[in-house]
Parts: structure tokens; sequence; C-alpha cells
């Protein structure tokens, strides 16, 4: 079998192609390892927060007091929800100090403005810690194809240098130098698709857990305001 495959046409094609086109073919491996690696690891974070998420907004829905908050949160401490309330948390912890200090126990409305700032600002940078590694998918995807078209570019020129040279347009002559050329383009795309559809789908994940956080952070406050805005 081994054997076989090295005799096959395909293999033929690559071992005939010059260095630039073994050095985009490599890139080319290269940089689909590493996608597949990125959609992997990202499809077993997202699902993993998915489901965390989904049993967080079931316990939230089902709270009617603020002090039912903090065991919660400390349940969910490894998800994205659960850090969001854990820090949330903090941060109202630190206003309420400073409002006893100034003798009273409650919080006036600039300061739970400031809290709703405060979760905003703290969701966008955890949804920022999830989008990580989607950029380079999405540069894959737009990259690949080029990379693949320039290979196919720079083997066409290569085809028909030698056409010129062997003064002759028969397709023996003519057809593996442009199957030589053509391989780099399958190789970007081979590159390029999975890593586009897994961009959308992971996008659009996001897209999903972002609205999850923000039930989160409008049950936090919801409740943060019922027991310490007076």
């Amino acid at each position: 079998m081994k054997s076989s495959f090295f005799n096959s046409a395909g293999w033929q094609i690559l071992a005939q192609t010059d260095i630039m086109t073994k050095l985009i073919l490599f890139g080319l491996f290269a940089v689909s390892v590493v996608c597949i690696a990125i959609i992997v690891f990202k499809f077993v974070s997202f699902r993993k927060q998915k489901q965390q998420m989904h049993e967080l907004l079931k316990q939230l829905r089902a709270l009617r007091q603020f002090t039912d908050l903090v065991s919660v949160s400390k349940e969910f401490k490894e998800s994205i929800g659960g850090k969001l309330l854990i820090e949330s948390l903090g941060e109202l912890r630190l206003m309420l100090d400073h409002a006893k200090k100034d003798g009273g126990a409650t919080l006036k409305d600039q300061d739970f403005a400031d809290l709703e700032l405060f979760t905003d600002k703290l969701s966008g940078s955890l949804l920022l810690e999830e989008e990580v590694y989607l950029p380079v998918l999405g540069s894959c995807a737009a990259v690949g194809p080029l990379v693949g078209l320039f290979g196919t570019i720079w083997g066409l020129i290569h085809a028909f240098l030698d056409i010129s040279q062997q003064q002759s347009t028969d397709i023996a002559t003519v057809a593996p130098g442009i199957a030589e050329a053509l391989i780099t383009t399958l190789g970007g795309l081979v590159v390029a698709i999975p890593a586009m559809v897994a961009f959308h789908y992971f996008s659009n994940e996001l897209r999903k857990l972002e609205f999850q956080l923000g039930d989160v952070s409008d049950k936090f406050l919801a409740l943060a305001k019922q027991a310490f805005v007076k």
C-alpha cells in the first residue's frame, strides 16, 4: 500500500514540483493543522460553555432573593456567566463598603448606574476572551485561496516556460505542468473552506453567548436593585 501511494499520480505530481510550490504546499499543510486544532478546541470550549450557561440561566430564573446569587456564582465559577457574577458581586461589595463609610447601607442611583456600566464592560471583556483564535480562522479562510492562487500563477508560468522550451503544445506536454499549478489552488481551498465554515459557526455561537450573558447581567442587576437600591 505504501509503495502504491508513492507510485500514484498525485505523489508523482508533488515530487515533480519546484521548491516554491513545495514551500507553498508545506505552508498550507501547516496552516491546515493549526486550523484543525483551533476548530477542535473551540468546538469543545463552546459546547461546554453552552451547557453551563443553560444550567446557569435555568437556576437564575428560579431565584427570588439576592443572597442566593453567591452560591450560584460559586457553582458556575468556571463558566463565563459565573465569572460575570463573581466579578460583579465583588464590585458591588466594594460599592457597599464605600456606602457604609458614608453612613449608608444602600446604593444611590449613580452607584447603580456605575454598576451597570461595570457589568457591560465586563461582559465585553469576557466575550473578547471567548473570541480568541477566531480571527486566525477568519484570516486563514481569506488568505488560503490567495496563497493557492499565487502558487497556481507561479506554476503556470513555469508550465508555459516548459512548453516554450519543448516547443510543443501536445496535451501530454501541457497537462503535467497545469496539474502542478492547480494543486496549490486545491490546497488553498482545503484550508479555506473548513476555516470559513468554522469561523461563521463559532461567530454565531459567540452571538448566542452574548445574548445569554446579557440575560445573566440583567438578572444580577435586577436582584441587586431590589436588594440595595431604595
